[in-house]
């Protein structure tokens, strides 16, 4: 009888010990700082929207039409520190992801051109304008407010430049392989001329060798 509980004893400390040891351990990282490489076959990572957005963005303010049309707009401004206003569309989801969080390269795109200097990006026009701005200016003649404070009608800037992003997927099977490319598309055009002065194209996408069991 001791022997058997012994046993017993001895087979749920090892089944514990095997339990533990098989448990998943969670890693902490920082996506913007740390490249990993992760790729989601049917998604899109937060990594590689990062990536994309830091490029791009990068390529636009340094590019030699965007650099000419700033010293005409400042020259036309009078102004040599005037800095013209953008439209950022909403990222465009043209994946086969209908559950795509483009809102996040959307918030990216904007933080990333805001901390460039060298374009004001509007929140009072196109598809994600907020609601904050009309509501702070439906203030007139509440005596509540002091009238001077209140934003007058007329001040509110449209913009001179829109860009608008959008992200399409593509997967090519090949015997054993798969390919599939995520294609990343923007351009950036003056509202006045339509002119389109600046195009960006990257293209991220990795390769899957088919297993034994499928892929």
């Amino acid at each position: 009888m001791k022997m058997k509980t012994r046993i017993l004893i001895a087979g749920v400390s090892c089944s514990a010990a095997l339990f533990v040891g098989c448990a998943p351990t969670t890693t902490i990282y920082e996506p913007g700082a740390v490249q990993t490489n992760l790729r989601q076959e049917g998604s899109i990572s937060s990594e590689e929207m990062r990536q994309v957005t830091v490029e791009a963005v990068r390529g636009a303010m340094t590019n030699a039409k965007f650099s000419a049309f700033l010293r005409r707009y400042k020259r036309e401004m009078n102004d040599p520190d005037a800095i013209p206003v953008l439209k950022l569309d909403k990222v465009v989801n043209n994946t086969d992801d209908p559950d795509l969080n483009v809102g996040e390269m959307t918030d990216m795109l904007n933080e990333a051109l805001l901390n460039a200097g060298k374009v004001d990006v509007t929140m009072a026009e196109g598809a994600g304008r907020t609601k904050a701005i009309a509501a702070s200016r439906n203030l007139e003649d509440d005596d509540n407010f002091d009238q001077k404070t209140v934003a007058p009608k007329g001040t509110l800037q449209a913009a001179r430049l829109v860009l608008r992003p959008k992200v399409t997927s593509n997967t090519v099977r090949d015997g054993n392989r798969k390919a599939v490319v995520r294609t990343f598309v923007m351009d950036m055009a003056d509202v006045r001329t339509g002119l389109v002065m600046w195009k960006f194209t990257k293209q991220l996408g990795f390769m899957k060798e088919r297993g034994t069991f499928g892929w």
